[in-house]
């Protein structure tokens, strides 16, 4: 039997249902600055709903700590026998304090946590709270962990799994096979019902996200996606896709793949089939520019639909930046991708990387590229090499810290060729928008409101303030906290 099961858990208050387990499945915050993705978007916790449909015959909870901060509180009332959590590089601390607060209050529930962070570093978990490290993709691992823990047997044949024995961590086998997504249950979004209106994209409140398909067969420097799925891509059939669409609520729908215009002849049948089933919603996606480049007609026929913004990763405003991130794609199709999707009325929120080694005249280049080519919504990331990802083997010996709060992409973890407080003062003037013109020509095509301009106003404000980025800075940080800055911690 589970061990919260034999010991009855850490409440008595609460009785198992059936012979179900009582399984707790939690989001955690790691937002502290007040700058960040956190100011532009947060979405729901999809892969905890998507694991959570493993389990259809348990009690299952979702906390999202980002909503609702009342750890203790859930765990006392809930009496979890199986926790589990999640976290990327800059989640990893938050992830870790609710396993620990999870054993100081329930020591007898079993702990486990999975992700992109905890497959490619493990190690990082190897700790007194946590009983086992799920690798690679969740629902290979939680069904069989779940069955093995309410059938109290041993853990040995869960694959992908990583667990306690006697004191020490042990590796299972690797899983045999790959999942196919057409036969995925569909997302628990039921488990995250109360939450639901905090979910937001840009102006888009509430806001639900789609994964249609997992990978990338590009092989940026930078991220650490294609590592994790060995460079390989599946995708939905268009038919599993519109199911998807139909079980979501809300108006707006945010798909979340890294880029869903990958595959034309897919993307295609499912606006023929969204059309057949007569589905009326927006539509967000990411894209990359080669991709809406090639297809036109397929971005205007997803215009006809309701496509409604796209978040393209540009990442640089020369070939020479393009190719410093091993992007394998050039200016030119990024300026044809920001040409098609102005002229076919879709909102480009455009996504660019600020190299460390950059001059005041870098800097320049690119407020420049982005007036010129009129893109309103921006996301500025500093190149940062996060663990498992090749940047990361290429500057590891650079590596100013090893502090995984100042890997968020907005502060650099290396060297930088401008003093650092005159970096951040630049990074900072790249959310100052003087030209309002496009943001009223959004406004007068229904695109935009008032209030969202208001708030997209007070984002900006938030993000070009450059004080707010040197407390998790390495160097600058330490020196407020008046620490020696001389060596790594």
């Amino acid at each position: 039997m589970c061990p919260a099961r034999q010991s009855g858990g850490c409440a008595e208050a609460n009785n198992n249902v059936g012979n179900s387990l009582r399984i707790l499945l939690i989001q955690p915050e790691c937002y502290e600055s007040g700058i960040g993705f956190r100011t532009v978007a947060m979405p729901e916790p999809l892969a905890l709903e998507m694991v959570a449909a493993y389990a259809p015959d348990h009690e299952i909870r979702i906390l999202d700590l980002r909503i609702e901060d009342d750890l203790p509180g859930v765990l006392a009332d809930f009496a979890p026998e199986l926790v589990g959590t999640t976290a990327l590089t800059p989640e990893v601390y938050a992830a870790r304090e609710v396993l620990k607060t999870t054993k100081d209050i329930c020591p007898d529930a079993f702990t486990v946590i999975g992700g992109h962070h905890a497959t490619l570093l493990p190690q990082d978990f190897f700790l007194p709270q946590v009983d086992a490290v799920a690798l690679g993709e969740g629902e290979m691992v939680f069904e069989q962990l779940v069955r093995a823990l309410d059938e109290g047997r041993n853990l040995s044949s869960v694959p992908n799994l990583i667990w306690r024995q006697n004191g020490n961590f042990i590796g299972n086998k690797p899983a045999a096979t790959k999942i196919n997504l057409d036969t995925l249950p569909l997302p628990r979004h039921d488990l995250v019902k109360q939450y639901r209106n905090e979910y937001f994209m840009l102006f888009d409140k509430p806001d639900s996200s789609v994964s249609t398909g997992r990978g990338c067969p590009y092989k940026c420097n930078f991220c650490s996606v294609w590592k994790f799925y060995d460079g390989k891509v599946r995708q939905m059939s268009a038919q599993r896709v519109v199911k998807e669409i139909l079980a979501v609520e809300t108006e707006h729908i945010t798909f979340v793949d890294d880029n869903f215009l990958l595959n034309h002849a897919r993307e295609s049948e499912i606006v023929d089939l969204i059309r057949a089933e007569g589905v009326q919603k927006r539509y967000s996606m990411q894209c990359r520019s080669d991709s809406i480049a090639r297809h036109p007609e397929l971005v205007a026929k997803w215009g006809e639909i309701g496509l409604y913004g796209v978040l393209l990763g540009l990442e640089g405003a020369s070939d020479r930046m393009l190719n410093k991130v091993d992007k394998k794609n050039t200016i030119t199709a990024n300026d044809e991708a920001i040409r098609i999707l102005h002229d076919q009325g879709i909102i480009i929120w455009g996504a660019f990387i600020v190299d460390p080694n950059w001059t005041e005249d870098d800097f320049k280049r690119l407020r420049d590229y982005v007036t010129e080519k009129q893109i309103t919504h921006t996301q500025f990331t500093v190149l940062t090499p996060l663990p498992g990802t090749k940047l990361y083997q290429q500057c590891n010996k650079e590596l100013l810290t090893e502090d995984y709060k100042c890997f968020d992409t907005l502060h650099s973890v290396l060297p930088t060729r401008l003093g650092r407080e005159e970096f951040y003062r630049h990074f900072a003037g790249l959310y100052q928008q003087t030209d309002l013109g496009p943001y009223w020509d959004l406004v007068r095509e229904g695109k935009l409101s008032i209030q969202d301009c208001k708030r997209g106003r007070d984002m900006l404000e938030i993000m070009s303030r450059a004080e707010l980025y040197h407390c998790n800075d390495p160097i600058l940080g330490r020196r407020q906290a008046g620490l020696p800055t001389s060596s790594p911690e």
